[in-house]
């Protein structure tokens, strides 16, 4: 164990409050694993046509959260949620490409923290959606291969993508998949991998304290992976969601049901609702590069073990929100229903790696905290989100029980087998609700906020709301 102690000064975090001058052993590496629009589509969630046996293994020694949800569904905004602990508002982290130095120019970012605490900080991949945000004063490494997402070399992404524009110029990308002869070493996540193998073993040389994050590009569109990933899965065998066609009666808002025009920009999609093979073929893609970045996944765990810094590293993986795979007919993310809400997260610590489940309600703004925690890395008492730290050490702990999300002008409060979402338009005025009862709906083909038998429980969820998030949350 690394004894040397470090002497933390930190001033102010974002809202002004102040963290003593305190002495502090720093004894434990963290390696954060981000997957780009994982969700928790694995074996070790329950899906056993998924082949992913490195983040199995990785399940195995970990606590994995089986009801973690993100705090805003879509990358950008979720990234800078995550490392800076502040929760999205009206008006910051609202977007794709949402920025920690213009929404939170104040804020003392996760990175800053562990850096001001002596750790070594390394970003390599997609840690932050926009790579410029990752400057030298926060980060002592920093890798993003040229050129990357976009990065297949020698396959015919590109080509694909100039002969779909002659024909189409406004189109922005071009195939949404695309079977690859092509080893996995011309792709962007093999060279992120490599470059975070390369680094661990430089960090094994010098012993210091190191907090490492790791930005895997897949299963982010376009799904185009190598023809080996693909044939992991038999597409005739592949189901679509029950509620693919939205059930009748369903009373869900049309707010609930816009996610935006991400997937509309490759060629390939003639329309908007997919047919059933083309919907297979989403499905059967979203899987194999679900695959493909396990086995990047992998390459990292197993140099680190080979290493034997696993005996001193804690691990946390997450994929930064959820994921539509074609359930209410809708795919990618941008909506407040559990699908793009609903997040992978699990935490192997070397102390307590019991390879478990646990099913408490935690939320993205609570990784800051609990990454500080498990350190022993100190952080401001003002923080929004909570230490889930106590969670990993006892499966007799107990969360804050609630998570809070939101996605445009909808406020999403998921408390015990609920979801309640409030609109909300520019003068703070409901315009629309909508709850989904889990324990009866977990598909959430109903909304029931207007049955009689869920009026008190409406009430009280719309009051915890404004009760417990409070005004700046609605700005």
């Amino acid at each position: 164990m690394n004894k040397n102690i470090f002497l933390l000064t930190v001033s102010a975090l974002y809202s002004n409050s102040i963290v003593a001058n305190i002495n502090y052993v720093a004894s434990k590496n963290i390696l954060f694993i981000i997957c780009d629009d994982l969700r928790p589509e694995l074996n070790c969630y329950g899906n056993s046509m998924i082949v992913s046996p490195n983040i199995d293994e990785l399940a195995n020694n970990s606590v994995v959260f089986n009801r973690a949800y993100c705090n805003i569904p879509v990358s950008g905004a979720s990234r800078a949620s995550i490392f800076t602990g502040l929760r999205p508002t009206k008006s910051r982290f609202v977007s794709w490409n949402a920025r920690v130095d213009k929404d939170a120019p104040n804020a003392v970012t996760l990175q800053k923290r562990f850096k001001d605490a002596g750790y070594v900080t390394i970003a390599n991949g997609k840690v932050y959606h926009n790579q410029d945000e990752a400057p030298k004063k926060y980060w002592d490494k920093v890798f993003y291969p040229e050129g990357a997402p976009h990065l297949w070399y020698q396959t015919d992404y590109n080509k694909n993508l100039m002969i779909q524009k002659e024909n189409n110029p406004k189109l922005k990308r071009g195939l949404y998949y695309e079977y690859s002869d092509n080893p996995d070493s011309l792709f962007v996540d093999w060279i992120i991998a490599e470059k975070s193998i390369s680094d661990l073993k430089e960090l094994k040389k010098n012993g210091k304290p190191f907090f490492m994050s790791i930005g895997f590009i897949r299963p982010h569109l376009p799904f185009i992976v190598s023809e080996e990933y693909w044939k992991l899965y038999d597409e005739d065998s592949i189901s679509i969601p029950d509620n693919y066609i939205l059930k009748e009666g369903n009373l869900i808002p049309k707010a609930a049901l816009l996610n935006g025009g991400e997937l509309s920009q490759y060629s390939g999609i003639k329309k908007r609702h997919l047919d059933i093979s083309d919907a297979k073929k989403m499905i059967h893609g979203y899987y194999a590069s679900v695959s493909c970045v396990d086995v990047q996944v992998g390459r990292v765990l197993d140099a680190l073990k080979k290493m034997g810094l696993d005996k001193n590293t804690i691990i946390v993986f997450i994929g930064d929100h959820g994921w539509n795979l074609g359930e209410h007919g809708l795919w990618c993310k941008n909506t407040i229903l559990n699908s793009s809400l609903h997040s992978t997260l699990m935490i192997s610590h070397p102390e307590y790696r019991k390879g478990r489940k646990c099913n408490e309600i935690v939320e993205f703004i609570d990784l800051y905290p609990t990454m500080c925690d498990m350190a022993g890395v100190e952080y401001a008492s003002s923080m929004e989100g909570e230490s889930i730290f106590p969670l990993v050490k006892s499966e007799n702990a107990r969360s804050k029980g609630y998570c809070v999300s939101r996605w445009n002008n909808g406020f999403t409060l998921i408390k015990d087998n609920y979801f309640y979402t409030e609109w909300r338009d520019k003068k703070n005025l409901l315009v629309d609700s909508l709850l989904f009862d889990h324990k009866n709906d977990s598909s959430e083909n109903y909304n029931v906020v207007q049955k009689e038998e869920y009026s008190s429980i409406v009430n009280e969820l719309s009051e915890f709301l404004r009760k417990h998030i409070g005004k700046d949350y609605l700005k």
